[in-house]
């Protein structure tokens, strides 16, 4: 007779799919709407890193097993573009190839963090990592931190009343995912401060690293005074690149504890394919001018969301969002009846939930996931639906 099921804790403490309830709707509607609740990119990637290109590349044994620490010439191209961002004297020691910055982040804390560890996650955050904290039996301690460095605190002041004798690490993205928020280079230091002054690791999530609309060059939280050996930088071909269907990402790190890391990730996957390195290589050595043309285009549709949206959020500084505070709007009833009622209209964005504890009255909207055309239809029935709330309509059930 087999043992009956009993869920391990980890599976218990996972949330349900942040889109599983809205995306079981979209059967009902008459046209997809328009998807604005993903993390993800209308712009098709470079011409050079496609597939039927990198399938040119394979060697006659390209079908076999790849070295499981990554295709040399792929490590040697992301070294290389890392000294031109900001880290110069980085090798192949250096850079472990992994699948997807989803793939990076759990080799990191499969290596770094130890049960009972807390982690102090910088709110909002990405959704994913919450749950990886808690596979290695860590805790993840939710901050709400970008808002409040928006209006001039300090990292200190925030933080530190949340730091304990079990605290080991600390998790930031800049741009932010979902606020759009850039740390300034001052807000960084302020960062790297108080990663040395605690002793933490910090884990760098780089993944909108290529996309500040700033002109003013971007840090890298590993390139900063003291932090080279302490922080993990986690970047991903899904955002730089637009290829997201490969599942390819890079952690860059000091080798005392990378090498840990390939072993990690070895128990997990093994080795990504080789084709897909292969076109990640081809991103990483043709795509600058490609990233460039992006990086404008990104900044059209922020602005075209800044100008257009009638709603509280904070400007995007960068990466592909803006996170929108319904509060008022909603006044206390429930967002998912909103959201539900938003698909009718042809929009799906994100519940704010999925971004930490605190911002259950928040949405999320991606305003690259579709065409500047799309996006402009789109925001005009996402405002049209917020002005029939206002006027305290009824919300769908």
């Amino acid at each position: 007779m087999p043992r009956s099921l009993a869920l391990s804790p980890f599976v218990q403490r996972l949330r349900p799919s942040v889109f599983a309830s809205l995306v079981a709707q979209f059967k009902t509607l008459p046209s997809p709407p328009a998807p604005l609740h993903l993390g993800d990119t209308y712009r098709p990637p470079p011409e050079q890193a496609r597939l039927e290109h990198a399938v040119a590349l394979l060697p006659a044994n390209g079908y076999a097993y790849a070295n499981p620490n990554g295709h040399e010439g792929l490590r040697q191209a992301v070294a290389e573009r890392m000294g031109r961002c900001g880290l110069p004297g980085l090798g192949l020691e250096h850079v472990h190839v992994t699948s997807g910055g989803t793939g990076a982040i759990a080799a990191v804390w499969h290596t770094l963090l130890a049960p009972g560890d807390e982690v102090l996650i910088l709110a909002p955050f990405w959704p994913l990592v919450r749950g990886i904290v808690h596979s290695v039996g860590a805790v993840p301690i939710e901050v709400p931190f970008y808002h409040r460095m928006r209006q001039g605190e300090s990292v200190d002041t925030i933080l530190a009343p949340y730091v304990t004798e079990r605290t080991a690490a600390l998790y930031v993205t800049s741009p932010n995912n979902p606020c759009g928020t850039v740390l300034s280079a001052a807000q960084m230091l302020e960062v790297a401060t108080f990663c040395q002054r605690h002793d933490l690791w910090a884990l760098a999530d780089e993944a909108y690293y290529d996309f500040c609309f700033d002109d003013q060059p971007h840090p890298l939280l590993a390139s900063l005074p003291g932090m080279a050996q302490r922080t993990a930088s986690v970047f991903t071909c899904s955002k730089s690149y637009a290829l997201a269907g490969i599942r390819l990402g890079f952690l860059v790190g000091d080798p005392s504890w990378l090498d840990a890391a390939r072993r990690a990730t070895t128990h997990q996957i093994y080795n990504v394919p080789l084709v897909c390195q292969l076109s990640a290589m081809q991103a990483v050595v043709h795509g600058d001018a490609w990233v460039a043309e992006t990086r404008g285009l990104y900044r059209q549709a922020a602005d075209l969301t800044h100008r257009s949206l009638q709603a509280k959020f904070a400007l995007s500084q960068g990466g592909g969002y803006v996170f929108v505070d319904l509060a008022e709007e909603l006044r206390g009833r429930d967002v998912y009846a909103y959201l539900s009622e938003l698909l009718r209209e042809g929009v799906c964005v994100s519940p704010g939930d999925a971004f930490g504890q605190h911002f259950g009255s928040w949405v999320r909207v991606c305003y690259t996931a579709v065409p500047l055309p799309a996006l402009e239809v789109a925001l005009g029935k996402l405002n049209r639906s917020l002005e029939r709330i206002r006027r305290g309509e009824p919300l769908a059930v």
